[in-house]
């Protein structure tokens, strides 16, 4: 229902106002509404008398200058009433608490700094749920509840700052007391006020509370951030490894320690465990590894380190026609040696020991007898000459010899891979030499020297690839070498396919054979290691990488001195409340409670009746010097208190005088309920809305944000720090927004009229932090409060979203990538022969899993590019692209086992005909009529064979038994596959690390078996037609009574399937079937790896046919977390919704002031009828009391004269706001403020009279 005032203007019967006093009042409100209230006062000694109008209708206050008596005012104690927050018992527990804060901080701390971490774990992702919770919000909850708790302290000592200042025996001036305004303060200004009044408890709190605000909140969000931690722990090795007795040594230096030796520097094959390319260390194993579920796992501990070096000299160098040129050591050897070209260059490396296998030998020279430096020596050559001319040869030739050493040193071994790491190798004992007797430096350096062990074939039998020499000169076709150089030149050029013109320096030519020296005897080490449970030191340390929660060092240590700060602060201010004195009997928390105190001073409140519409400024001016004090009244039983003003002796007599209209006054808004801040504070709330929207997209569309730093404490202030700094930085403007609306509420109900004390005057929401009195606010059904209440709440759960809206962790950041073809998808007229280092990449793929040929998998081979990634470039990146894949399909048939015919047509292979049971027939007759060495007994035989190019790409593999090997005609039985393979090529999306190793690949096109431009397939034929050549050879089959390899294929069938038994001529020939899987594989293998080792075969590629791909690289990225984004965009988003709702209908526009102090208040009241002797008022019964209502308006006060502020009804007319608002044209609000015309202040609208 509306109030009487929203539908028609009051009349006098409405109030109970008596006629002749309405009629007075109606006579003169024109002249009085255009006149103002003005005098002039001296301290008066007793009671203020207002005198008549001094001619020109302004009144003069007059007060005489002797000084005030205390004869009302008395000492009484200082325990007057004081809020709870101020209690020594509360301070104490607060400081405590403080005290506690920090020590658990300190103890996260030490814990982190001790144990490198917190709630450590193998992966960020395997952080346990509580520990992450944990961090991310119980510091930012813990910092939230405890500013809450110094928000209540702090409000409390403010607000009773005044009344302490009252209660001294002296007084205090009106701008100490009276006027003070700390609540309502800008919090950063409070202290240098307080400080300057010497206002010691406001200073303490209000300090306190701005370090609590503005840096221990935002910074303990700061102290802990998640990282890499290095632990490491104790540890015992359980298992050593010695080398081998020296008996047993010559067997296993054999050629596989070459074979792994090309792997390792042609192929990229990475070296064995515990081996470098200089040294080689005994390994050592640890049982039981405190770090063994953990990354990046090392073990440190003792071992001992070998190594070979060697020391070259110059060689005497002579020349003959006849001998050619000798070479002299100086030592009684030489050889003489005829250098031979075919080639710009020549390289020799010419061992002492002779072999069948070796063109030249120290031992051949007559001129270089046995000795025990010559047997160790070898003579190292170069020679270059400007072939095929006859011009002058260049010789560089040294005379080398290596030496072997040990030495105990300490070691870390990364055990992914367990490789020594380089710079961690500390020696412990001086080196030494390690003799023959310890290792077989002979059999070795035959090894090396001639390619095969110095045991001879004919005496030890092994597999096919370790039968023969490795043959390099395919690899340096670009090094102008004669062809035929020693193997050992291979190995120490490995890598390097370019011209030989640096080996002319003897000492690139020393560094180079030094080199290949060094890992081959690292990796023949690696071969002649055996484990021992014997262990004499087991002692190691174990180190990992975890993740976990870090305790940042610096952020803690600041933050426990801010602690500790506002711990003897806390003290500081229990000392001083405890000294300040307080008469007052209750809670001065409501407008009644401080009526209750003004009615007692009659003098006082007469002072304070003409100046009740005056604004703030002008009510402090009129005061300003004036002493006031809260005194007890003897002269009743109640000891009443009361406000009286004390006259100062030594203060000089003056007049202040106070001109306004009665009846005209401006509104006041404070600052922070103004609309043009609500915008701007809109604005920022929606810019930060806008912002966590735009982080969130770019977090989820470049999976993460990119990390401005690395440094640890600069990443805590920018994904902590600052988020909760603006969270705290907001939450004082909506507790002072909540402040300003819990003290303006009671003055907007009574503003409507008829209000009921407990929604009006004897509301209490001033008493607590505004943000608590939201249960107070629901139930008076102050619907506006309720909802600033819950933004200012919701301020602190901002704080604890924005402090974990950020967190880091590894992610794979995507870059755009320029890729440039290196070939065309397309065959060139190329040819490629030799399936011997083809056949080494893959056996060493299939062993020990090295990697294949740049853009190679076993199952294909891709068109390679070129990236230009830009400047984010590194090692550890991989690559995208969309590439075509080219490979085979074998297309095998297996034929089961059957018997061979003895007897065959003699033509039979002489036609060319495509069909597979003719090719079976052809094998069949190749197994038959093997005459090779034929053991007795029991005999197996494998074939491989092929026909010519022109018959078709078919190729067979056979597998024959017999029970007697030397009888050409006894029984023969066999199983065949039989293989006609077909191109194979589609598109792929491929990703691939720098240097073009494939990591994954999916395939985005159909198979097809034609490349564009490839007319009638002839260049695909013609490379499947190359393969069958190289793997079909059937000058290698043989029938023998062992279950070793004599081919390829078989021996990669065998590291293949890890078993012989399809060799063994005890057992019947293989299930095709079971094989054919296996064969079908590695061909396709083969095949692929001859494509990856030989871009010749493709035609060039258009470098202008670019593509755009992606470069792919783990980084740590900082991730915006889903539930504290939830949090914050909904509460930003309710902020901005409150914003709207109250800065368009919650601001109160009709008050002169906003009244905020003691002063201010007592104005609005002076001279109204809630001031009457309260002897009255507990006659009455608590329904009457209830029945009566407030009202803000004009009244007719006690004195009889119209007034502005609170008094019972039926004595108000309310005001109406819009008749306080100046009408402006729109011109004139355009106009700068200096050309207005000031309009002169006329008489005021009836509306807002009685």
């Amino acid at each position: 229902m509306a109030s009487q005032s929203e539908l028609e203007p009051l009349s006098p019967n409405d109030y109970g106002i008596r006629r002749p006093l309405q009629s007075q009042f109606s006579q003169g409100s024109s002249s009085v509404g255009a006149n103002s209230w003005s005098f002039w006062r001296r301290h008066p000694k007793k009671t203020a008398q207002l005198q008549q109008n001094d001619g020109n209708g302004n009144y003069k206050l007059k007060s005489r200058s002797a000084k005030k008596s205390n004869r009302g005012y008395s000492l009484g104690s200082r325990k007057g009433w004081k809020p709870l927050s101020m209690e020594p018992a509360i301070l104490v527990l607060i400081t405590l608490l403080t005290l506690l804060i920090a020590g658990a901080v300190e103890v996260l701390a030490h814990l982190s700094q001790s144990r490198g971490g917190l709630a450590l774990s193998r992966t960020q992702d395997e952080i346990p749920q509580y520990a992450m919770i944990s961090y991310l919000y119980v510091p930012n909850i813990v910092a939230v509840l405890y500013s809450l708790i110094w928000s209540w302290v702090d409000l409390d000592v403010k607000r009773m700052q005044p009344w302490f200042e009252l209660s001294k025996p002296e007084g205090a001036t009106a701008e100490n007391s009276m006027f003070l305004d700390y609540p309502y303060d800008f919090i950063a200004t409070v202290p240098v006020k307080a400080a300057r009044r010497r206002h010691w408890p406001v200073f303490f709190a209000g300090t306190v509370t701005v370090v609590i605000f503005w840096l221990i909140t935002p910074l303990q969000s700061s102290i802990m951030g998640t990282g890499f931690v290095n632990k490491t722990e104790p540890a015992i090795i359980s298992t050593r490894s010695s080398l081998v007795p020296l008996a047993n040594q010559p067997a296993l230096l054999n050629n596989e320690i070459l074979n792994t030796g090309f792997a390792v520097e042609w192929l990229g094959q990475s070296f064995p465990s515990f081996t470098t390319p200089d040294y080689a260390i005994l390994p050592f194993y640890i049982d039981n590894d405190p770090g063994a579920s953990q990354q990046q796992l090392n073990w440190t501990a003792e071992t001992t380190k070998l190594w070979t070096e060697l020391e070259c000299r110059p060689a005497n160098t002579y020349w003959s026609p006849t001998l050619g040129r000798t070479f002299d050591n100086g030592q009684g050897c030489n050889i003489s040696v005829v250098i031979q070209f075919t080639s710009n260059f020549s390289m020799y490396y010419i061992g002492y020991y002779d072999s069948p296998f070796a063109d030249w030998s120290l031992s051949e020279s007559p001129e270089c007898p046995s000795s025990a430096n010559a047997e160790h020596q070898f003579l190292a050559i170069w020679a270059a000459t400007d072939y095929p001319t006859d011009a002058e040869v260049n010789v560089t030739a040294l005379f080398c010899q290596p030496s072997y050493y040990k030495q105990q040193v300490m070691v870390t071994i990364v055990t992914d891979g367990y490789k020594p790491q380089n710079a961690s190798v500390q020696p412990i004992s001086p080196p030494e030499t390690l003799t023959e007797r310890e290792f077989n430096s002979t059999s070795f350096e035959f090894l090396i020297a001639i390619g095969m062990p110095r045991e001879t074939p004919l005496l030890i039998k092994r597999d096919f690839p370790f039968e023969q020499v490795m043959q390099l000169g395919p690899r340096l076709d670009k090094a102008n070498l004669t062809i035929n150089f020693p193997n050992m030149v291979g190995y120490a050029l490995a890598g390097r396919n370019e011209p030989a013109t640096p080996y002319g320096d003897p000492n690139t030519l020393h560094e180079a054979f030094n080199r290949a020296h060094k890992y081959l005897f690292a990796l023949a080490v690696n071969q002649l290691l055996s484990n021992e449970t014997d262990v004499g030191n087991s002692t190691a340390v174990s180190s990992f990488q975890q993740s976990g929660i870090i305790v940042s060092r610096l952020y803690s240590a600041i933050v426990e001195s801010l602690l500790l700060l506002v711990a003897i602060f806390t003290i500081s201010l229990m000392w001083f409340c405890h000294k300040s004195t307080s008469y007052l009997k209750a809670n001065p928390s409501s407008i009644s409670r401080l009526v209750a105190i003004f009615r007692n001073g009659s003098e006082t409140n007469e002072l304070f009746r003409p100046v009740d519409h005056a604004d703030e400024k002008s009510l402090a001016e009129l005061f300003q010097g004036d002493k006031f004090r809260l005194a007890r009244n003897r002269n009743k039983d109640t000891q009443s208190l009361y406000i009286e003003k004390i006259d100062d002796s030594e203060q000089q007599h003056s007049e202040k005088r106070f001109d306004k209209p009665t009846g005209y006054y401006a509104p006041i808004r404070p600052t922070a309920l103004r609309r043009e801040m609500g915008l701007l504070f809109g604005v920022i709330q929606i810019g930060a809305l806008i912002g966590v929207f735009y982080l969130k997209a770019q977090n989820d569309k470049e999976n993460g944000l990119i990390r401005p730093s690395t440094n640890f404490e600069v990443l805590q202030i920018l994904e902590n720090y600052i988020p909760t700094a603006f969270a705290t930085f907001s939450e004082p403007f909506w507790v002072l927004l909540n402040r300003f609306l819990c003290l303006l509420q009671p003055f907007k109900t009574m503003s409507t009229g008829r209000s009921e004390p407990s929604k009006s005057i004897e509301t209490t929401y001033t008493a607590l932090p505004p943000q608590l009195v939201i249960w107070r606010a629901l139930r008076a059904r102050h619907l506006m409060l309720v909802m600033i209440c819950m933004i200012a709440l919701l301020s602190n759960v901002l704080a604890v979203g924005l402090g974990a809206l950020f967190n880091e962790d590894l992610t794979t950041a995507n870059y755009t990538a320029t890729f440039t073809p290196n070939v065309a998808p397309l065959f060139d007229n190329q040819s490629v022969s030799g399936l011997e280092q083809y056949a080494y990449i893959a056996m060493s793929n299939i062993s020990t899993g090295t990697s294949l040929p740049p853009w190679t998998t076993p199952d294909y081979f891709f068109q390679p590019y070129t990236v230009n990634s830009g400047s984010e470039s590194n090692s550890s990146s991989t690559y995208r692209v969309s590439t075509r894949g080219f490979s085979v399909n074998a297309n095998c048939t297996a034929v089961p086992s059957s018997k061979v015919a003895v007897k065959f047509p003699p033509k039979l292979g002489d036609d060319c005909i495509d069909d597979g049971s003719y090719f079976v027939e052809i094998a069949k007759k190749a197994i038959r009529t093997s005459e090779t060495t034929r053991p007795s007994g029991l005999s197996s035989i494998e074939y491989n064979g092929s026909r010519n190019t022109s018959c078709g790409r078919a190729i067979t593999y056979g597998w024959g038994r017999t029970p007697q090997g030397r009888d050409m005609n006894a029984t023969v039985e066999a199983s065949f596959t039989f293989c006609q393979p077909y191109f194979q090529t589609a598109m792929f999306d491929v990703r691939h690390d720098s240097i073009g190793n494939i990591l994954a690949y999916e395939q985005m096109s159909d198979i097809s078996t034609h490349l564009d431009g490839d007319d009638g397939d002839v260049q695909t034929k013609r490379m499947i037609a190359q393969m069958n050549d190289m793997l079909g050879i059937a000058s290698y089959m043989q029938w023998h009574n062992d279950t070793f390899t004599r081919d390829w294929m078989s021996y990669l069938v065998v590291i293949s399937l890890n078993s012989r038994d399809f060799l063994d001529p005890k057992k019947p020939p293989p299930d095709p079937n079971d094989l054919l899987p296996t064969i079908e594989k590695l061909y396709r293998q083969l095949f692929v790896i001859v494509l990856g080792a030989n871009l010749q075969l493709f035609a060039p590629g258009d470098q202008t046919l670019s593509l755009t791909g992606q470069k792919l690289t783990d980084e740590t990225r900082i991730f915006v977390d889903q539930n504290a984004f939830i949090i914050t965009v909904t509460i930003l988003g309710l902020n901005i919704i409150a914003l709207v709702i109250f800065y368009s209908r919650g601001v109160m526009v009709n008050l002169p002031r906003v009244p905020t102090t003691i002063g201010s208040i007592l104005a609005f009241v002076s001279a109204s009828h809630i001031l009457l002797d309260d002897d009255r008022e507990s006659s009455l019964s608590e329904d009457i009391k209830e029945a009566k209502t407030y009202s803000f308006g004009r009244y007719i006060g006690v004195d009889q004269k119209v007034h502005l502020g609170i008094d019972m009804d039926p004595h108000v007319a309310l005001v109406d706001p819009a008749s306080l608002k100046e009408k402006r044209s729109f011109i004139y609000r355009i106009l700068p403020s200096g050309l207005r015309k000031r309009k002169e202040i006329g008489p005021v609208s009836d509306s807002t009279w009685l």
